[in-house]
């Protein structure tokens, strides 16, 4: 079994159970939008208070990701989870640009690094501000 088959075989009820038995969120939420092809949304809430929301095309096994001012596509379906907890703990990259006019977030799972970046303008987010202390 390829990469991508395993992909295809978890599903939005697997996905919820995994989070829900992490442990780490004191509210998640999964929202079915259509059944074909089936497109879900999941809303989790961590433990700090930070919120995520993650849009997941069940058929493809991939998801987007949303948190503060970042969009990661294409975030394989079985790692979800991991992604967020990566994010939720900070376990992340967050560089600023060289001229400091936008900020560069890297997040790493086993798959790849997905990058997303927002433009910079004296405004760190607690989050963030935990990110870079810890760097």
């Amino acid at each position: 079994m390829g990469p991508d088959e395993s992909r295809l075989k978890c599903s939005a009820e697997e996905i919820f159970a995994k989070g829900d038995r992490s442990g780490r969120f004191s509210d998640i939420e999964m929202v079915e939008l259509t059944a074909e092809p089936r497109l879900i949304d999941f809303h989790l809430e961590a433990l700090t208070g930070n919120e995520y929301l993650v849009m997941l095309r069940e058929d493809l096994g991939e998801a987007r990701v949303l948190f503060e001012e970042y969009v990661f596509e294409d975030v394989p379906a079985h790692r979800i989870i991991d992604f967020v907890d990566l994010l939720e703990r900070g376990e992340v990259d967050l560089s600023f640009t060289r001229l400091k006019k936008q900020l560069i977030l890297r997040v790493s799972v086993p798959e790849g690094t997905w990058v997303d970046g927002r433009r910079f303008r004296d405004d760190l987010s607690d989050w963030e501000k935990s990110v870079v202390e810890r760097n």
